[in-house]
């Protein structure tokens, strides 16, 4: 019996250190609100080219630490079933969404990290702990636990790879023009998104134009040192974008003032050509959402491929209780 007393209290003790370490053990189901993305628009309906599969309100909360809040990227891993997101403050979040059919009904916290500083046991520090972007290596080769994510920051201007357990692998040389602080809007419209193309490797761009862009437009960046000018309006922003291979890319741009101001998110699909062209990139309108028209959205800054063509979206809420974190999950239509 006193064996059995020992045993169980050695187990407990491995639970409550899996729980405040951040690990597996802590899963936690996320007490989410289902949003209307407006008062015409019911789950399954199109807008646009897309077809609306469901939003969740994430609530504020603290784990390991860390806050789920100021959440700007996201990357799916299809192998191991998790939905990495990261923060502003350098968190990074293990969640498994829920679904019913193909509607997004529920999501679990399974775990929260602080990224750390290369070769050290240390959670980074300001100003190195903004993140930004957010996307994956290994996610979909059919072998779990191998998953790496590559990771673009603002306020210090860097793209590093990190192992899903927080630990720094290695820091991406930028072309010369990204790597220097004084070529950027200012230090909180650095490199605020990053995907990986099939042929095109690792592509970046700031959230809004460099100083020396012309009018009317900015540029995307392969680490290879090729670029392309894509077309954008004064006041819009690039929050984020993914690669579907082949050069295809969707991006969430964005036009986002103050928490009681005018929101508009619009998801554009481009092309990149395999070559250097001086010809800017002609982008494609997916879907166009404004606040003013009654839609249910706040300032979004992450996007995700799930599978196929089906994709999360998510806001940051810039630690404001007047904001919400909301995750939507939707598919885009090619007809």
């Amino acid at each position: 019996m006193m064996q059995f007393i020992k045993t169980a209290g050695i187990i407990a003790g491995i639970l409550s250190a899996g729980l405040h370490s951040g690990g597996l053990l802590a899963q936690t189901e996320l007490e989410t609100r289902q949003v209307a993305l407006s008062q015409n628009i019911k789950i399954g309906d199109r807008i646009g080219h897309i077809r609306f599969l469901g939003m969740l309100e994430l609530p504020d909360i603290t784990r390991n630490g860390l806050r789920l809040s100021q959440l700007s990227g996201l990357a799916w891993d299809d192998d191991d079933g998790i939905l990495y997101a990261i923060s502003d403050r350098g968190g990074l979040f293990h969640l498994r969404p829920e679904f019913n059919g193909s509607t997004l009904t529920g999501l679990r916290l399974l775990r929260a990290i602080a990224l750390q500083e290369p070769g050290k046991n240390k959670p980074l520090k300001r100003p190195y702990t903004d993140s930004e972007g957010l996307n994956i290596l290994n996610g979909r080769n059919g072998r779990k636990g191998d998953t790496e994510l590559v990771i673009s920051f603002e306020r210090v201007p860097r793209i590093m790879r990190y192992h899903p357990d927080g630990r720094a692998i290695s820091t991406y040389p930028l072309p010369g023009v990204l790597n220097d602080a004084k070529n950027y809007a200012n230090a909180n419209k650095m490199l605020e998104s990053v995907c990986i193309d099939t042929s095109l490797g690792i592509i970046t761009t700031p959230e809004e134009p460099l100083k020396n862009e012309p009018s009317g437009y900015t540029q995307l960046f392969s680490l290879s040192s090729m670029s392309w000018r894509y077309p954008i309006a004064s006041g819009d922003r690039l929050t984020d974008m993914e690669c579907l291979g082949q050069g295809e890319l969707i991006l969430l741009q964005q036009t986002y003032l103050h928490a009681f101001g005018q929101i508009t998110v619009t998801l554009k699909r481009v092309y990149l050509t395999s070559k250097p062209s001086s010809e800017p990139l002609s982008p494609e309108t997916l879907v166009t959402l404004n606040n003013q028209d009654g839609f249910q959205i706040d300032n979004f800054e992450g996007l995700a491929r799930h599978k196929g063509r089906r994709f999360f979206m998510i806001s940051d809420n810039n630690d404001l209780f007047v904001q919400r974190t909301l995750l939507m999950y939707f598919e885009i239509l090619e007809e």
